[in-house]
């Protein structure tokens, strides 16, 4: 009787077992994504060359804290976000904005005198950009809204030039995550010819 026990206890637990294993086994795997400059930012012509001694800081840049998480976010509803935990940021989402932004601001002036706050003492800017992003998120299969605050500061970073609000809209092609990210990098890169061109117009 003892040893019918304790065989039925060892068949629950090895069904118990298989159970966890296909469980595990059918966890699919996460997913990394990165925003990127666009590939045709870099074939665009400027209108011009700006003054090799201009030089650009990018930041600070504040997020919202909901979206400031390793996970990407899309909207259900106004009211109502989703937190993917099996498609996320390789890195930063904001320090990858910053990233991005920097490069699309060096591609489209053109000068390689663009530095991401926090930027070491060697380095002073002619015109510091800072940031604050109310809204950077979207729906899959919909679109994605991007709606920032933005200033352009003079060398020291007390003066303030400029101050603009870019509420910019992208679609999102289908219902992939990968889509959703491609509509996000569309949007920084609209930002980022916004601000060139307040930019061009400050140097002149």
């Amino acid at each position: 009787m003892k040893n019918r026990a304790r065989f039925g206890s060892m068949g629950w637990a090895f069904l118990l077992l298989v159970f966890f294993l296909a469980a595990c086994s059918s966890t699919p795997p996460v997913a990394y994504y990165t925003l990127n400059t666009l590939p045709e930012m870099q074939q665009q012509i400027p209108a011009e060359v700006m003054d090799d001694t201009l030089a650009i800081g990018v930041g600070p840049v504040e997020f919202p804290k909901f979206l400031d998480r390793p996970q990407i976010v899309t909207r259900k509803s106004q009211n109502q976000i989703e937190v993917s935990e099996f498609h996320r940021w390789a890195g930063s989402f904001p320090g990858d904005f910053s990233r991005v932004l920097a490069k699309n601001i060096s591609i489209l002036l053109p000068t390689d005198r663009v530095a991401v706050y926090p930027w070491g003492e060697q380095f002073s800017p002619t015109y510091q950009i800072k940031l604050e992003v109310e809204r950077f998120d979207g729906r899959l299969g919909e679109g994605v809204v991007l709606e920032v605050t933005w200033m352009v500061t003079d060398q020291e970073g007390t003066n303030t030039l400029l101050v603009r609000k870019s509420l910019i809209e992208e679609a999102v092609l289908d219902e992939t995550y990968e889509a959703l990210v491609v509509a996000e990098s569309n949007g920084l890169a609209t930002l980022s010819r916004t601000i060139v061109e307040e930019l061009r117009k400050l140097a002149k």
